[in-house]
């Protein structure tokens, strides 16, 4: 991966830099957790992404992952110290965060995502609400967390796809293929490893150089249409349903927990993943 100077001063999990042709190079860097989302670094890509858009060297935001992937979902190990006790608390934490996630969606300026190795969970769901998603061939994809008994979190992805598709992601929790993702819808651009950064500099120059107020307008105008189609009560629906599902979790999910506690994560999802064996 390119590696670029950051500025370091105000962030622990993210990296943030302005090049020549004003685009805003963001990176996730948790590499050994394989930037794993955990509420740190949800608030540090919000408050870059805020940083970003009102800057008026920036046109564009890119999004990537430093290390192995981009992002490997939500951070476990944080679980084990939630607060389970009160349903009301733990909804309004899932709207907060909810809110704080989906800065892309809502950042006046265009958003593309820069996706390699790995994009599972709630980093499926970052890819999804950028405006533009460029991945590399061997990208693993999906909600293979439901599996476990995780729900989602920002339920976009009905919104991408027909409904039998959506059915067939979200009651099974297979993976996707980067190549099978793009038919789909849900990614823009397929390109080889090698190919990524130079493909997503030369998107983002492009989308740079373009009028910026034009750019401004036409996204805030694509985003209510899906809106005015019900975006907005659907995902506030889906929200009120996991939070539920958060504070009163399914045994599966439980089962993870403990597990994960006795022996660590790896084997856990490995003790989870067995009943699947054979059928993907």
């Amino acid at each position: 991966m390119d590696r670029i100077a950051p500025e370091t001063t105000q962030y622990e999990h993210l990296l943030y830099e302005v090049d020549a042709e004003h685009v805003c190079w963001l990176t996730l860097n948790r590499p050994e957790k394989i930037n794993a989302i955990n509420e740190r670094l949800v608030a540090e890509l919000r408050a870059g992404l805020i940083r970003a858009d009102q800057d008026d060297n920036v046109n564009v935001v890119v999004i990537r992952g430093a290390g192995r992937g981009f992002c490997s979902g939500h951070d476990l190990d944080e679980d084990t110290a939630d607060d389970r006790s009160s349903i009301y608390e733990y909804r309004l934490k899932y709207i907060r965060q909810f809110e704080e996630f989906t800065t892309p969606w809502t950042l006046s300026k265009p958003v593309i995502a820069s996706v390699h190795g790995y994009a599972i969970a709630k980093g499926f769901e970052l890819s999804l609400f950028c405006d533009v998603s460029i991945v590399t061939s061997d990208t693993r994809m999906g909600y293979s967390q439901v599996r476990y008994g995780l729900s989602g979190h920002c339920m976009f992805m009905p919104w991408l796809v027909n409904m039998k598709t959506a059915k067939d992601i979200l009651l099974t929790g297979r993976e996707l293929s980067a190549q099978e993702a793009k038919e789909m819808g849900l990614v823009t651009e397929v390109v080889s490893p090698e190919e990524l950064h130079e493909a997503t500099r030369r998107k983002a120059t492009l989308m740079a150089r373009m009028p910026r107020e034009m750019q401004r307008m036409h996204k805030m105008y694509l985003n209510r249409v899906y809106e005015m189609q019900g975006l907005k009560s659907a995902t506030d629906y889906y929200l009120e349903q996991m939070a539920i599902m958060g504070a009163q979790p399914v045994p599966e999910y439980v089962e993870l927990m403990m597990m994960t506690a006795r022996k660590g994560l790896r084997t856990a999802l490995d003790n989870a993943q067995a009943r699947y064996k054979g059928l993907d």
